[in-house]
């Protein structure tokens, strides 16, 4: 049987307890508030993964020592991962985003736990703040919904710790994002959003790749993320 993760979604959307053939669910939190809610339903249901983070949307919620208590939630748990968290140069005050992403960033270098990284349009920040660290210092970096070109993509593949999470596969530039990953760095995401089907996006990964064994790929490559390495 072809067996989905979703590497990307949102607490209020359980991939596996709604599509077919999706075994696991990995839940990233938006803000403080939600740390609770996950550590919850994770102790209810083993098939969800959960990523404690504050997202660069939610900055303005995150309230003081709120890295120290991250910090904490995570050593409770060797597979607790860290997200969403990252840039967008889109929303507002953009030096604050910074400071909150890297102290994250931070604990999760410290702790070597996967990161799910959200980044719009401010991938030359990312770039400058990731020249600091030694590749063999970081954790995987899963870029959810990549959105970089093909020189991003390199550098990130030739210097960093990345895997790439995809469930926009439909315009050309977005084809072309697939063909250029290496298949052993591809992962399927839904970000919480209904109408995307994980059988769909792989359909798509297969097509794109000519390859059928895509889906047992990917599985294995969620795989690796979930053990943070």
């Amino acid at each position: 049987m072809i067996k989905y993760i979703d590497a990307h979604s949102h607490i209020d959307y359980i991939t596996h307890n709604i599509q077919n053939n999706v075994v696991g669910t990995v839940c990233c939190t938006t803000d403080e508030s939600q740390w609770q809610r996950l550590i919850d339903l994770m102790n209810q249901d083993e098939k969800i993964y959960g990523a404690f983070g504050i997202h660069p949307w939610f900055i303005d919620k995150a309230e003081s020592n709120f890295e120290l208590r991250l910090e904490n939630i995570l050593k409770t748990n060797r597979n607790f991962m860290v997200g969403e968290i990252g840039l967008d140069k889109y929303k507002p005050n953009m030096e604050k985003q910074i400071d909150i992403f890297i102290k994250q960033f931070e604990i999760a270098i410290k702790l070597k736990r996967t990161v799910f990284l959200h980044c719009v349009g401010a991938w030359d920040k990312i770039l400058q703040i990731l020249k600091r660290y030694k590749k063999s210092e970081l954790p995987i970096i899963v870029a959810h919904d990549f959105n970089g070109n093909e020189k991003i993509l390199q550098t990130l593949l030739n210097n960093y710790n990345f895997m790439f999470s995809y469930h926009r596969i439909d315009k050309h530039h977005e084809i072309r994002r697939i063909e250029q990953t290496p298949s052993e760095y591809i992962l399927v995401e839904t970000d919480g959003k209904p109408d995307v089907l994980l059988s769909s996006v792989m359909d798509k990964i297969v097509q794109i790749k000519q390859n059928s064994n895509m889906p047992e790929i990917i599985y294995n490559n969620t795989q690796r993320i979930l053990k943070n390495g």
